[in-house]
């Protein structure tokens, strides 16, 4: 139960209509558990009661020779009717001498009837504003849940991302949360609303054996409520295994899909439709499988409960045959004694729910208690204008156990433009990850223009440095939305000049709707280097002045690239850029250029310098001429 309670915390927003159902669902409790015996108890005997006492009591007077003799034998067999007979009768004088003695039965019969939609009629009431209002306050946790699993998702590292799957998070973000939420709302609603009206059926069946000691019996039936609540431990223990594993099949389901839908292309061309639907196949008949014993599991207690409950019914009502009460004497109690049950069935749902509960609890926060990594410090630095000087300070970096990057030492005038070659895995991109802090070193420094980069706020930090990444990624809007992301207060007309540096502007006016074409999801309807020119143009809209160039131009052909050259030159001008390359075409514009080799710098100089010197440079330009 504590492990819910920080989530209880998000009812607080909402406390006013929290409150308003959950005191529709007192109400409601104490209508059911106080309300309807009660009921069953003063308006049944006002429609049959009375009339048939007094024949009784007439047979009996004419049988003993006087009413008188009579009386007395109703007395002593049948107590409680003749002081119930004695209550309605007292209803029926004022209704005979409000409405006149010959409607008096009928007026009565008429109260008495419309009593029972009267009460039914407020219970429902309740019990809607109840279940409505809660579920309002229901619907506002969930958004809360799911904002701070999104939030929270944005700022872990992208090494958190690469050891999960995309589609599992995505189950988490919505399946998990949606059972947390439900869990949250039912236990406020219910650890309310149930233990009234167990405490409204209790008082009633009190007041009752105080009048009649021998009502009494029915309290001590209660007794065996500890005995209802055993089956709902049990059984929660193997709820909790198998809602774990329901959700995580939930998850690998999920996951499975979104790499289906990632990849339409490559699984036609390689005709993987058959694998790829038997996992999926595969996957959701163990979900079922899973989901299956869960609501066994479920489900279970309940009927337990019940079958406790009607024992004890069957019970009392055999105690109350030996002791003489009457139908209508009893019908009220062992209806209160029903309800007494019923609460604690409710309960047990409960305990099943959180069970359940924290099941999609210990998925969700493997997100919410998951490091961070880069954080905002406490008292961040601020730099009004960056110029773009970059220091590495013995700078190491291991992804796990890993190692990646060693001692780099490195100093980067503002302005440079510095190219990253080297082979596959060498450390390049590592390196420059570093710099917009998606990654902190595990020793050593990073400096901009002399500021520690963990001095300084990751908003402030990333808002001077454009990333152009080698493959473009698009969001499902329009081109020029797309554009202006890269600073998102920009004018139509700064829009349209960066996309003309780009050279883009002339595709785009091409497209059905122009600027205003929506691209589709990850841009979908358009071409690998259109996209890649949305990309640059949206770096050249940024303007910072610390740019990354991750094989900006890898998927232009060789036309396009050659257009763009000095476009990136331009781009470059002014700027402190970091260029990775695989094709040395375009390195050719860059100040300096660094070998890296296993996580080292291992070379440094000019195009021409490292050419003539380093062995290595040397092979890789080798490999590119071929």
């Amino acid at each position: 139960m504590k492990r819910f309670y920080p989530y209880f915390g998000y009812l607080a927003q909402v406390k006013g209509t929290f409150l308003a159902g959950v005191l529709s669902g007192i109400l409601f409790a104490i209508i059911s558990g106080y309300g309807m015996p009660a009921l069953v108890e003063k308006v049944f005997p006002l429609i049959f009661g009375s009339p048939r006492v007094e024949e009784v009591r007439q047979v009996l007077g004419e049988a003993k020779g006087s009413q008188e003799e009579g009386d007395k034998l109703m007395e002593a067999a049948f107590p409680k009717s003749i002081e119930k007979f004695e209550r309605t009768n007292k209803t029926r004088l004022w209704v005979e001498e409000h409405v006149g003695k010959e409607h008096a039965w009928m007026a009565t019969l008429v109260i008495a009837c419309a009593l029972i939609p009267i009460v039914a009629l407020l219970r429902g009431i309740a019990g809607f504003m109840n279940t409505y209002l809660v579920t309002a306050a229901g619907l506002h946790v969930l958004r809360e849940i799911q904002q701070s699993v999104f939030d929270k998702l944005q700022r872990l590292p992208l090494s958190f991302f690469t050891q999960r799957r995309t589609g599992e998070l995505i189950s988490r973000v919505i399946s998990d949360s949606n059972m947390l939420q439900g869990v949250v709302t039912t236990i406020s609603n219910d650890l309310i609303k149930q233990p009234f009206t167990l405490i409204g059926a209790l008082t009633y069946l009190g007041i009752q054996s105080y009048k009649n000691k021998e009502s009494f019996f029915l309290l001590i039936c209660l007794l065996s409520i500890p005995v209802a609540a055993l089956p709902v431990r049990l059984l929660g223990k193997r709820l909790m295994r198998k809602a774990a594993a329901m959700q995580r099949e939930a998850g690998d389901n999920s996951a499975v899909l979104a790499e289906t839908l990632g990849a339409t292309r490559e699984i036609r061309a390689f005709n993987l439709e058959q694998m790829m639907g038997k996992r999926f196949l595969d996957g959701i008949g163990r979900w079922t499988k899973f989901h299956l014993k869960v609501i066994k599991y479920r489900y279970m207690s309940p009927p337990a409960i019940e079958m406790i409950s009607a024992a004890v019914v069957a019970a009392a009502l055999g105690y109350a045959a030996t002791r003489g009460f009457s139908l209508e004497q009893f019908l009220p109690l062992v209806m209160a004694l029903y309800m007494s049950y019923d609460p604690l069935k409710k309960l047990g749902e409960i305990h099943n729910r959180m069970k359940q509960g924290e099941a999609s609890l210990d998925r969700l926060e493997t997100i919410l208690n998951a490091d961070e990594g880069a954080t905002d410090p406490p008292n961040p630095v601020q730099i009004d204008k960056v110029s773009g000087a970059v220091r590495f300070e013995k700078v190491s970096f291991a992804y796990g156990d890993t190692p990646a990057l060693h001692e780099i030492s490195l100093d980067v005038p503002a302005g440079q433009v510095v190219a990253l070659v080297g082979r596959s895995g060498a450390g390049k991109t590592t390196f420059a990850s570093l710099l917009p802090r998606f990654y902190d070193p595990s020793e050593g420094s990073i400096h901009l223009d002399g500021v520690d980069l963990r001095e300084l706020r990751l908003k402030d930090l990333r808002d001077h440095i454009t990333i152009v990444p080698q493959e473009a990624v698009l969001f499902a809007a329009s081109i020029f939305e797309n554009i202006r992301l890269g600073r998102r207060n920009a004018t139509e007309e700064e829009v349209k000049e960066a996309a003309r540096q780009a050279h883009a502007h002339e595709f785009i006016m091409q497209q059905p709707q122009g600027y205003d074409t929506q691209v589709g999801e990850r841009g979908a309807q358009l071409s690998g280097g259109q996209k890649q020119r949305i990309s640059i143009a949206r770096a050249f809209l940024k303007n910072a002045p610390v740019l990354i160039l991750d094989e900006a131009t890898s998927a232009l052909d060789s036309e396009a690239e050659s257009f763009i050259q000095q476009e990136l030159a331009d781009l470059t001008k002014g700027r402190t850029t970091f260029i990775i390359a695989h094709r040395f075409s375009t390195i050719r514009i860059a100040d300096r250029i660094l070998v890296f080799e296993q996580g080292r710098i291992v070379g440094d100089g000019t195009f021409q310098e490292l050419e003539a010197k380093h062995e290595m440079f040397r092979a890789l330009l080798e490999m590119q001429r071929h």
